[in-house]
């Protein structure tokens, strides 16, 4: 049973939401929270597998939301349900690194792809949103600044270990941002990963 937090400002939305994830998920204990702090507060007491979450919330930042998520429970898949498609936005977007992005102008298929996605361990951009990453050029961009510093020091023999001492976080965000590299450069193994990063010039000396 997957534990699933939807976290939006409009209760016409939530109720939305929530609809669409009991169709898809008839076995998912769901829960909700109109605020920020209300989605931390469930998330800090580990009951939550997958958090879907809009970018404004009540005045508080979406953004700012899925990086103490990482911070304090980088297991939590990420699912970002969001109308903005600015270009300044996508890139705010993609340096949070979500595990799934889904404009909220998308059909609901796309959800629902995005929620057997992530229960699969697995990351979901809608086609929408891929075709906007495609028109902003944001490939060269894919990789957070954290993830490029990871790779960079995997590049050079460093292990998880070594890593999380000295960015000072722990071997298990460490080894969530390998995944997400992986996934985003779409490589089936960190040494695939790294020649990958090299032919794209994602390594910076």
């Amino acid at each position: 049973m997957m534990n699933i937090l939807i976290t939006d400002d409009h209760p016409v939305v939530l109720a939305g939401i929530r609809q669409i994830v009991e169709t898809a998920l008839p076995e998912s204990r769901i829960r909700q929270a109109a605020t920020a702090g209300e989605a931390l507060a469930i998330i800090e007491a580990g009951m939550v597998d997958i958090l879907i979450a809009d970018l404004e919330l009540n005045g508080e930042s979406g953004i700012r939301l899925i990086h103490r998520v990482h911070d304090i429970q980088p297991n939590v898949k990420v699912l970002v349900y969001t109308m903005h498609e600015e270009v300044w936005v996508v890139r705010q977007l993609l340096e949070a690194d979500p595990d799934g992005i889904v404009l909220k102008a998308d059909d609901t298929e796309e959800l629902e792809r995005a929620f057997a996605a992530l229960c699969n361990g697995k990351g979901y951009y809608s086609v929408a949103f891929n075709r906007l990453l495609n028109s902003i050029a944001a490939s060269p961009a894919m990789l957070s600044k954290r993830e490029a510093e990871i790779l960079k020091l995997t590049a050079k023999g460093h292990s998880s270990t070594d890593i999380a001492q000295r960015l000072t976080i722990s071997v298990n965000t460490v080894e969530f941002h390998r995944r997400r590299i992986m996934q985003k450069l779409n490589a089936a193994n960190v040494a695939e990963a790294v020649g990958k990063a090299a032919e794209l010039g994602l390594f910076f000396d």
